[in-house]
């Protein structure tokens, strides 16, 4: 029975609950604990298998993925990984501003940026646009294609092409620059083409400090420097020569290996190897300094003065050579230019050339290019082949031509002109002689004492040297002496005339030939002429005229040839001075006259005193002949037909018109 109890139960809880007929529950039913024991058995044996094979399955996808990456199957579809680059990470319209340290202002725009991850401090921008206030309130504005801002260091580098431009007038086109926001500064280490109201510059590379208004060019500075317009009184001369320069109506291009402007002392300073050219004038030193008014990048504003960028002077520091349009040549320590007064000041070593053979050498020269004139100072030589002027001061005026040469401040040697000129070779004509043997007839031959070389130079001393170069006419003044060979002529005023040129102004008028050295073709002296020879004769007159191509003189007036005691006096003496015959006679005035009065040089009373209408001389024979005069004496005998020179003695006679009386030989 109690076996049949136990198996009841089993049988009812392996089917359903079942209750007493009293309601509770017996003793020993497990069917609900039964169940959920066996769900979670379920569950256990499912995440035992499902967890591994999850696993197992997400490093199968994910080492797909690498092998997609690396190369590998390319038929499985690839696991998409999004990328963080600066591309995407684009600004628009970004906006950077800030202060400079003089209390300007900076800002910068641009279409898009990108921040650069690796450097945060980097920003890459394009189409940049951007603005620099001085303290001033000048603006500068600047465009380009693409760049980079460093807002840590405030520095903004541009590329490709890059517009900037001032309110003050001045822009510039280059390809790189960087810009120091802070301190204004903008350089460039590419070609740059800078663009003024004075004119524009080209360069290799350019730094721009707007705080202190300096600009600085290197690497094949070309700068043009405008024209500027000429002033009224400037016209005449500018007409009459050849635009030198310095004009103030030209433009002026200048190359260097720099170039230096400030702004605020109104300066540019060009160095190394600078070359300027002007028209067809050059000139090239190794620096050239440029002083200006206004400003070198400002625009003249209506109604005001600053502005512009108008040159005023120019400097060129040693050595200087200058190349006028003319073909002159002018080498020199220094040059100042001023612009304005068209003046210009060579110093120290001047030395002026013209084709083909015209040099002119001082201390100092003043050109005055509105009045056209040079002024040479110190120690003055012209030379022209080996003709020669020496002085201490010569005003050249090339409008008309005219030159004076004289010596003040001088002392000693140099307190004289001087002048040589050598005559062309040959000179001296074969015929001279028969003019004095013509002569001869009329009046006394006298001695064969005035002989010179004819191709000997001629030198001239004097106070004072003026030259007409139109008229070829050159007039010394001031105790004259002139010499050749043995032969000298002194008076108070010397006029030569002659071919050629003997002024500086050559080629000074544009498209004139070169003309040659001059050669003197006439000489008159006036005032208290006096002539000498080497042993002692001399004559003197009112005036004398030389020609050199013929090589005689003639002096006329007052006329005394004197040798020692022996004198002769007469109207008009005629000498040979290649023969160094001379022939003195009397020519009848127009106020029917008597003829000089004759006597002995020293006046002792021993010659015969005789007052005619006929010129007469005193001989003294002993002194003839110790003198070398016996010529003269045979010479005397033969015009004086009717008289012998005998014994010491002349016999008196009176023949064609000569009155003639010996002087008793001095007593032993």
């Amino acid at each position: 029975m109690g076996w049949m109890a136990k198996s009841s139960d089993n049988r009812v809880t392996s089917e359903r609950p079942r209750t007493a007929g009293s309601g509770i529950v017996i003793a020993g039913d497990r069917t609900v604990s039964r169940r959920s024991a066996h769900r979670h058995s379920k569950a256990v044996r499912g995440l035992k298998y499902g967890l591994p094979l999850a696993l197992l399955t997400m490093c199968g996808l994910y080492g797909l993925s690498v092998m997609k990456t690396i190369g590998w199957g390319s038929g499985m579809a690839a696991l998409k990984i999004p990328d963080i680059i600066p591309e995407n990470l684009a600004m628009e319209n970004p906006h950077y501003e800030g202060f400079n340290k003089d209390g300007g202002r900076y800002w910068v725009t641009a279409a898009t940026a990108q921040q650069d991850l690796k450097a945060l401090n980097i920003i890459k921008l394009n189409t940049i646009t951007g603005e620099l206030t001085d303290a001033q309130k000048k603006t500068t504005t600047i465009t380009a294609a693409r760049g980079t801002f460093d807002n840590k260091a405030n520095v903004l580098d541009l590329f490709e092409t890059i517009d900037i431009a001032g309110t003050a007038g001045m822009s510039a086109k280059l390809t790189r620059a960087t810009i120091k926001t802070k301190d204004n500064i903008i350089t460039s280490d590419q070609p740059v083409v800078v663009t003024m109201e004075a004119g524009t510059i080209n360069a290799g590379q350019m730094t721009v400090r707007q705080k202190s208004r300096e600009y600085t060019f290197v690497e094949n500075v070309r700068t043009h420097l405008k024209g500027q317009p000429a002033d009224a009184a400037a016209e005449p001369a500018a007409k009459t020569a050849a635009q030198a320069f310095g004009s103030t109506g030209e433009a002026v291009d200048i190359t260097s290996n720099r170039l230096d402007i400030d702004d605020t002392a109104k300066v540019a300073t060009f160095t190394g190897s600078v070359t300027a050219v002007q028209g067809g004038a050059s000139l090239t030193a190794p620096e050239l300094e440029v002083n200006y008014e206004g400003s070198a990048s400002a625009a003249p504003q209506a109604g005001a003065t600053d502005g512009g960028g108008k040159v005023k002077r120019i400097v060129a520091k040693n050595p200087v050579v200058l190349k006028q349009a003319t073909g002159e040549v002018v080498t020199t320590h220094s040059a100042e230019f001023d612009t304005v007064a068209q003046k210009a000041v060579l110093d120290g070593d001047v030395v002026m050339t013209q084709l083909p053979d015209k040099r002119a050498v001082g201390d100092r020269a003043e050109l005055d290019q509105a009045a056209n004139t040079i002024l040479l100072t110190g120690a003055v030589v012209v030379t022209q082949g080996i003709n020669e002027l020496k002085g201490r001061r010569l005003m050249f005026n090339r409008a008309t031509s005219k030159m004076q040469l004289t010596a003040a401040g001088g002392s000693g040697a140099s307190s004289r002109v001087s002048a040589r000129f050598q005559q062309a070779s040959g000179k001296g004509s074969p015929t001279s002689t028969a003019a004095t043997s013509d002569a001869a007839g009329q009046g006394i031959p006298f001695g064969v004492t005035f002989k010179t070389d004819p191709n000997a130079p001629i030198n001239v001393e004097a106070d004072r040297l003026d030259v007409d170069d139109v008229a070829k006419q050159a007039v010394f003044t001031g105790e004259v002496r002139a010499t050749q060979g043995d032969f000298v002529i002194r008076s108070l005023e010397l006029t030569a005339t002659y071919l050629g040129s003997a002024g500086l102004s050559g080629t000074a008028v544009a498209g004139a030939a070169p003309q040659g050295a001059a050669q003197l073709n006439r000489i008159v002296a006036r005032k208290k002429v006096q002539v000498t020879s080497k042993d002692g004769q001399s004559a003197t007159g009112d005036w004398a005229d030389f020609d050199p191509k013929a090589n005689t003189a003639t002096l006329g007036g007052d006329v005394v040839l004197t040798q020692g005691k022996n004198v002769i006096r007469g109207t008009k003496l005629i000498i040979d001075m290649t023969t160094g015959q001379s022939v003195i006679k009397t020519e009848p005035t127009s106020a029917g006259g008597g003829s000089p009065m004759i006597s002995s040089s020293d006046g002792d009373g021993s010659g015969i005193i005789v007052k005619s209408g006929r010129p007469s001389a005193v001989f003294y024979p002993g002194e003839l002949k110790s003198q070398g005069g016996a010529a003269a004496a045979k010479a005397a005998n033969g015009a004086l037909s009717g008289g012998a020179v005998t014994g010491g003695a002349v016999n008196s006679g009176a023949v064609t018109g000569w009155d003639a009386r010996a002087a008793p030989s001095p007593r032993p």
